[in-house]
C-alpha cells in the first residue's frame, strides 16, 4: 500500500511539473520583432471589451479570460516581417498579443473563447494574406479562416501562441 501511495504522490508531483512547464510556455512577443505597445487595456474576468488602433480592432467576447487580464496588442516594424513574406507580397501590418494574468502575473496564450480580431486598410484586397509568425521565425498561410470584405480583413483568434502579419501583393499597394 505505502508503495502504491508513492507512486500515486511521485506521479502526481510529477504531472505539477509537466503542467507548470506547459503553463509558463506562452511567448513575449516583444522578443520576436513585435516591440512596441500599440493598444493595451485591463478587461476584468469574465467581461468583454474592445480595443483599436490605426485600422485594428479586436473584440473580446464575455467570458474569453477567467483571471482579470491586461491585453496588450503589439506591433513592430513591416521590414522584420518582409524577410520571411513570399516573393510578391508586402506586408501591410503585423501584430502580436501579449495577455498577462493579473492574478498570477504569467503570460496567457489561450483563451477560452475566441477574439474577433479585423483590420482595415486601403491596401487590404481580395489577394491579402494573413500568416501566422511562429516562434521559430517561419510565416505560416492562415488564411483559411479570413473574411475580406472591401478593405477589411477579419479572423477569428482562439489563442496566441504565434504574431501575425497581413500582406497583399506587391502590385496592388497604394503608393
Amino acid at each position: 500500500m505505502k508503495k502504491r501511495l508513492k507512486v500515486i504522490l511521485g506521479f502526481a508531483i510529477m504531472s505539477m511539473f509537466l503542467f507548470n512547464a506547459v503553463a509558463f510556455a506562452a511567448t513575449d512577443f516583444t522578443q520576436l520583432g513585435f516591440t512596441k505597445v500599440v493598444a493595451d487595456r485591463n478587461v476584468d474576468a469574465g467581461e468583454a471589451a474592445k480595443l483599436s488602433h490605426s485600422g485594428i480592432k479586436i473584440q473580446i467576447p464575455e467570458g474569453a479570460f477567467s483571471h482579470d487580464v491586461t491585453f496588450q496588442v503589439l506591433e513592430g516594424d513591416n521590414k522584420t516581417f518582409q524577410t520571411v513574406a513570399p516573393a510578391g507580397e508586402t506586408v501591410v501590418m503585423n501584430f502580436a498579443f501579449r495577455v498577462i494574468d493579473l492574478e498570477t502575473g504569467q503570460l496567457i496564450d489561450k483563451f477560452n473563447k475566441p477574439l474577433t480580431f479585423s483590420f482595415k486598410d486601403r491596401d487590404i484586397n481580395t489577394e491579402s494574406i494573413y500568416y501566422n509568425f511562429t516562434t521559430a521565425g517561419a510565416a505560416v498561410n492562415n488564411n483559411t479562416a479570413s473574411v475580406i470584405d472591401g478593405r477589411t480583413l477579419t479572423h477569428s483568434v482562439g489563442a496566441a501562441p504565434v504574431g501575425w502579419f497581413i500582406t497583399s501583393p506587391t502590385k496592388s499597394i497604394k503608393k
